[in-house]
């Protein structure tokens, strides 16, 4: 257990770093949300063209029943990721739209469902009723979504980097546990 413990924290360094990474990257959010949300478009738009590529060579290579489906899925997989490349910040707002239509149908049936059940019904009303404003909030003004997403990321990095630069100060510590404890002499009690 010692050596396990021993060898993650002789490189105790590289929980810095990362923090120090979570911590440029969160600050940078705060600073420049609009270019990091656009970044995110890019990334989403380049992880949708490798599923439609998985897809396609899935179509072509994959069980012969289900390569329709694989084909189907690989063009709309590849259309969708041209389209994050090519206007990043509009699909990020059709993504926010959808996001408040979905808050807004869950909020329906949730209070819908809180009629049906036994038991209080505020609190199933009350939670259905916030969904569906955030939702309307979020239909109405889409940037709003958008930029409460930059700035939950940019608090989640900046939370995240102090974590791991704390957890790879005090595991630095930790990195010689795998050497004997030194014998205690009664001078030393």
């Amino acid at each position: 257990m010692h050596n396990d413990v021993a060898a993650v924290a002789k490189n105790w360094w590289l929980f810095v770093v990362l923090g120090v990474v979570c911590l440029a990257t969160g600050i940078l959010t705060i600073v420049w949300p609009g270019l990091t949300l656009l970044t995110l478009g890019i990334l989403a738009g380049i992880y949708l063209l490798v599923a439609a590529i998985m897809e396609l060579i899935d179509a072509i290579t994959g069980d012969a029943s289900n390569r329709a489906i694989s084909a189907i899925l690989g063009v709309i997989s590849l259309i969708a990721g041209l389209i994050c490349i090519r206007r990043p910040g509009d699909s990020l707002v059709a993504l926010v739209m959808v996001l408040g239509i979905f808050l807004v149908a869950a909020g329906v049936i949730q209070v819908l469902l809180s009629f049906a059940g036994p038991g209080t019904r505020w609190w199933g009303v009350t939670l259905g009723a916030v969904n569906v404003i955030i939702g309307g909030v979020i239909l109405a003004w889409p940037g709003i979504g958008l930029l409460t997403f930059a700035v939950f990321f940019a608090i989640s990095m900046l939370f995240r980097g102090v974590f791991s630069i704390v957890a790879g100060l005090r595991m630095r510590g930790l990195r010689n546990a795998d050497a004997p404890p030194a014998p205690r002499t009664a001078a030393a009690v």
